[in-house]
């Protein structure tokens, strides 16, 4: 059970730090107001729209697998707390 658990923090650190850096790259809704007043390039890596998409699903993605991982890190922790009590 102790191996079943470190796999399940592990996959749950990786898509915490997946999720912020995800979060962190995305473009805000101002932040082509900055563009049209010169302070710099409104483009990125995947176009002006094109990262809009990828980014967004891979957040997604990564924000449910978080979620998931969560709700069995939770019930294997109950299991095992009544594991504890019944003894």
């Amino acid at each position: 059970m102790d191996y079943l658990f470190s796999v399940v923090l592990a996959v749950h650190i990786l898509a915490a730090i997946g999720v912020i850096g995800l979060v962190l790259v995305q473009h805000g809704k101002g932040a082509d107001m900055g563009a049209a007043f010169g302070s710099g390039a409104s483009g990125s890596l995947f176009g002006a729209t094109g990262s809009a998409n990828f980014l967004s699903r891979a957040t997604a993605v990564l924000a449910t697998v978080f979620f998931f991982d969560q709700h069995v890190a939770c019930l294997s922790g109950i299991e095992q707390t009544k594991k504890r009590l019944a003894v």
